[in-house]
């Protein structure tokens, strides 16, 4: 479960049609923690944060470059969020980068992915 949420996590960083192909779509759905059908930006946030606290090894607040090579490639994604490049990456760092695949299939920008935005997703994909 905690390896699914961290693949899920990953969605806030990107979306492709290769993502959607392999399951990224389900993956994603694990981040509706209140289980209402769809997924908000708060809760994105908090699959964010639990996919960190995962890849926090040494538990000091800090991703390393070990730490993100570790955690294979949602990790090595967000390690693009190290603003003062410093080669590790804070939590703040972390939660500060972009959800552009979270604002991707948030189609309509009411700060949550609905079920029928999922779908949309899914239909253009062929039904994958």
């Amino acid at each position: 479960m905690r390896f699914g949420l961290a693949l899920a996590a990953a969605v806030t960083l990107s979306v492709s049609p290769a993502w959607a192909q392999r399951g990224g779509l389900d993956q994603f759905l694990q981040l509706d923690f209140d289980r209402n059908g769809s997924v908000t930006r708060a809760e994105a946030e908090r699959g964010r944060t639990i996919q960190f606290d995962r890849l926090d090894s040494d538990d000091d607040g800090f991703l390393s470059e070990s730490e993100r090579s570790a955690g294979g490639r949602a990790a090595q994604a967000l390690g693009r969020a190290d603003s003062n490049g410093d080669g590790r990456l804070s939590r703040a760092e972390a939660m500060a980068a972009p959800y552009r695949g979270f604002d991707r299939l948030d189609s309509n920008n009411d700060g949550a992915v609905s079920a029928t935005e999922i779908e949309a997703v899914r239909a253009m994909m062929g039904g994958q």
